[in-house]
């Protein structure tokens, strides 16, 4: 299940997580109640390995 950052960040932002702030190339998105902001690392058009992919779906309440 390989995706590319811009597929993971729009989906977040379809889910409620609203960006709060890149530094470098790792974005960070934030969304009310959450234990903790997600960071997705990479340039958009980057692939994101299939683990990385999960951890940040699982982080999420995606998966």
């Amino acid at each position: 299940m390989k995706m590319k950052v811009k597929q993971v960040i729009d989906l977040l932002e379809a889910n409620g997580w609203h960006y709060i702030g890149t530094k470098g190339d790792h974005h960070k998105f934030y969304k009310e109640g959450a234990r903790r902001p997600i960071i997705v690392a990479g340039k958009r058009n980057d692939d994101l390995a299939e683990g990385t992919v999960l951890s940040i779906l699982r982080e999420a309440g995606l998966k």
